[in-house]
């Protein structure tokens, strides 16, 4: 399994995180430690969890609900809303 990993420089460490498991993060002083760290998180994870691929069937049914939200004058707020709360919950470890 390859996945993609999101690696950037924080202060004086690194900071490796899985780029679709926010969660599954670690930082570290050197890139290679954090590497290393997040794959063990990574397996560690994947040792606790079951991944399952759901059939969703016809998607057409998924797709009369897309634009319901065209005319609904909350939406950009809700939208503002969503991304304020992920400003603030979604912080890496210090």
């Amino acid at each position: 399994m390859k996945v993609d990993i999101i690696l950037s420089k924080r202060g004086s460490g690194y900071l490796a995180q899985v780029s679709n498991l926010p969660e599954i993060r670690a930082k570290e002083a050197t890139r290679e430690a954090a590497l290393r760290g997040v794959e063990r998180r990574l397996r560690a994870y994947f040792d606790r969890v079951e991944l399952v691929r759901l059939d969703l069937g016809d998607s057409r049914s998924l797709l009369e609900h897309f634009g319901s939200f065209a005319d609904d004058p909350t939406f950009d707020d809700w939208q503002a809303e969503i991304a304020t709360y992920r400003q603030e919950h979604n912080r890496p470890p210090q």
